[in-house]
Formats: C-alpha cells, structure tokens, sequence
C-alpha cells in the first residue's frame, strides 16, 4: 500500500473502499431494475458484456432478478499490484442480502431466497491508468465542457457524451461471487 501512495498521492484507501461499496450496490440495483447505463462508466466493458448477457438472459425469460436488503458487511483489500501501466487492486467485500427471481408480470416467486439475507463472499478487481487524467472536483464534460453529475449516470444531459472515468479513475474490471 505504502508504495501505492507514493506512485499515486490521491489515493485514499477509506475512499476508495466507500467506492467500491458505491459500486458494487449501483451495480446490482442497476441488474435488479433493468438500467446497466447508471454503471457502465464505472466498470469495464467485459463486466458490461457479463451483466448484459444476465439481463439479456431474464428479460428473454420474463423475470426480474431480486436483491432485497443488500448490503456490504466488509470490504478489505487483498491485493495491491504495480505495473508499467496500471494498478490493479483485488478486494474481498462479504455482502448480504435476499437474492431471488420473480416473474415480471405476476411478480410470483420463480427461484432463490426472499426470506433472509444470505452472505457472500465477491471479488472485485479494480484498475487505475496510471496516466490517469487530471481531473479536479468537478466533473466536467470532455466534449462540451458542461458540469456533469457523473454518479448519476455519466452522461452529459446537454451533448449525450459518456463520461469515459476510465481515463481519470478506478474502474471495476472483474467480479465474481463464491
């Protein structure tokens, strides 16, 4: 860690652990309600591709994949790598919450879990440029030069560009839960 700060004096690892819990949350309630386009600026575009195909997959099905009281019970981070080009940091955050499918008409209960939490355990891999752009407070637009709220959905609302944050931040690139 301590080589990490001196290569890269903005990180912090209280908030970049509060990101990744951001994250990972936006990213299973953007499954749950059909919109990837609220996260797609904070993850890669083969976690794109994967959360696609799964939502591909349930609306082709009629189904809605539930995740009912989530939450991060711990985030620690498990590995830190350097390279030429990037850092690469693993972590381990322990989630719960109720994981179930309904039917989106009938909203009747097709398979999983909607009486208690279950935890589990997830990996994520998150990368950082190590050209990363400076890129200040407030996010602006790099086509219009417009202030933009990139947490809501990363798009600027006057010119339709996508706020591309792997060129000025940490992006999910991999996950997968055991």
């Amino acid at each position: 860690m301590e080589e990490l700060i001196k290569l890269d004096n903005t990180f912090s690892e209280s908030k970049f652990k509060t990101k990744v819990d951001n994250i990972f949350v936006m990213l299973h309630i953007s499954l749950m309600t059909n919109n990837l386009s609220r996260v797609d600026h904070f993850i890669s575009d083969n976690v794109f591709n994967e959360f696609q195909t799964r939502l591909d997959y349930l609306n082709q099905n009629n189904q809605i994949q539930m995740f009912d009281e989530l939450n991060v019970k711990s985030t620690d981070i498990i590995d830190i790598k350097i390279t030429d080009n990037e850092f690469i940091i693993t972590v381990k955050l322990i989630s719960r919450y109720m994981d179930y499918i309904i039917d989106k008409d009938s909203k009747k209960l097709i398979s999983g879990n909607n009486t208690h939490r279950i935890e589990k355990e997830n990996i994520l891999i998150f990368t950082k440029k190590r050209t990363v752009k400076e890129q200040g407070f407030v996010r602006k637009c790099p086509s219009c030069g417009a202030n933009m709220d990139i947490n809501n959905n990363g798009k600027c609302e006057y010119c339709g560009t996508i706020y591309n944050t792997e060129d000025y931040d940490w992006i999910l690139t991999d996950i997968s839960t055991k």
